[in-house]
């Protein structure tokens, strides 16, 4: 039997009202509320080969994600993700404009032995200018939604997902994208973690497949004085199904300091590096990417400091989908 992209669609979204209707009835138990938001700037030098010019890519993000737990192990995720940057090439008075917003919800239920299960929706809108043409817009609103499961005991966090998109405007003809992936993580001990991610794409044409699948693994050191080092490598292979294949490599190294040992409150700065090289199979020159950002993470309710605008988010699982996978690693 099969199942269409509506009606898919249509049965999750019941899902979630399913899931959200109780989580509401049980606000009034008191539910426990935790999250983080961050705030980042970050440059981008895109380099195209000779005798291309580089490219800066130059933006401000915010970031939050929250937990709400109620009674009875119901839950919900909200995420919110919003950046601002411009797009622009060394001696050309002209400048793109990038503006991206993305909201997520994710109910979910945890079961007393440590395992869980839910369901995700989310949103995305991109929205691209010229600065010099007033009124030059290009929009496109992208959706994903799935299901999850994990587990989660001591030290070990496993999570793996299933999920479709779309965009609108569509894409022509009949196509359909799916998505699918596993994370993982594990504490070494109370100062080392490590963590990792697959993550697949399958876009189905009435011409070629085309198949993204990311591979990340990274680590993180406390040093136990409020410093720490993080650092993540990743794989991007992208599969047109023709005799040419494409593919990115990057690695991300950053340091972060909490605050909080200098007696200024719950507050973490970070820095980081990613490098990432892209391989267009002899069509064009390969590419080069350099990434500088700095940020500051502020944790709410007792959550995470991990720093949202970090380029590890995908060694860590935070994304349900190969394509944004990549397009968050500029």
């Amino acid at each position: 039997m099969g199942f269409t992209m509506s009606a898919i669609r249509l049965a999750l979204l019941s899902g979630a009202v399913a899931f959200a209707a109780p989580v509401a009835a049980q606000a009034q138990a008191g539910p426990e509320f935790s999250g983080s938001v961050s705030l980042s700037y970050s440059n981008t030098d895109i380099d195209p080969g000779f005798p291309y010019p580089d490219v800066d890519l130059n933006g401000t993000s915010l970031d939050l994600e929250t937990d709400i737990m109620f009674a009875n192990g119901l839950g919900v995720g909200l995420d919110f993700g919003l950046f601002m940057g411009s797009l622009s090439r060394a001696g050309d008075p002209f400048e793109i404009e990038i503006d991206l917003i993305g909201l997520a919800i994710e109910p979910v239920y945890h079961f007393d032995n440590g395992a869980y299960a839910g369901v995700y929706y989310r949103m995305g809108d991109t929205d691209v200018s010229l600065s010099s043409i007033p009124g030059l817009n290009i929009g496109v609103d992208t959706v994903s939604y799935g299901i999850f499961a994990g587990y989660e005991t001591g030290p070990l966090w496993v999570e793996g997902f299933i999920g479709v998109s779309d965009s609108d405007p569509g894409l022509p003809g009949d196509i359909d994208i799916r998505d699918f992936g596993v994370a993982m993580s594990y504490d070494i001990n109370s100062q080392f973690e490590v963590f990792g991610s697959v993550v697949r794409t399958s876009i189905d044409t009435p011409g070629p497949e085309v198949d993204l699948t990311g591979l990340s693994l990274g680590g993180e050191y406390d040093f136990g004085n409020g410093l720490s080092m993080y650092g993540s490598i990743g794989r991007m292979n992208i599969d047109v199904n023709a005799p040419v294949s494409f593919g990115a490599t990057g690695m991300t190294l950053g340091v972060a300091y909490d605050l909080a040992q200098a007696g200024m409150g719950p507050m973490m700065l970070n820095a980081e590096y990613s490098r990432t090289s892209v391989d267009l199979d002899g069509l064009l020159p390969d590419w080069e990417l350099n990434r500088w950002s700095i940020g500051v993470t502020i944790p709410l309710g007792g959550g995470s400091s991990d720093p949202l605008n970090s380029n590890t988010r995908a060694a860590r699982g935070d994304y349900r989908s190969a394509i944004a996978a990549l397009a968050n690693s500029l």
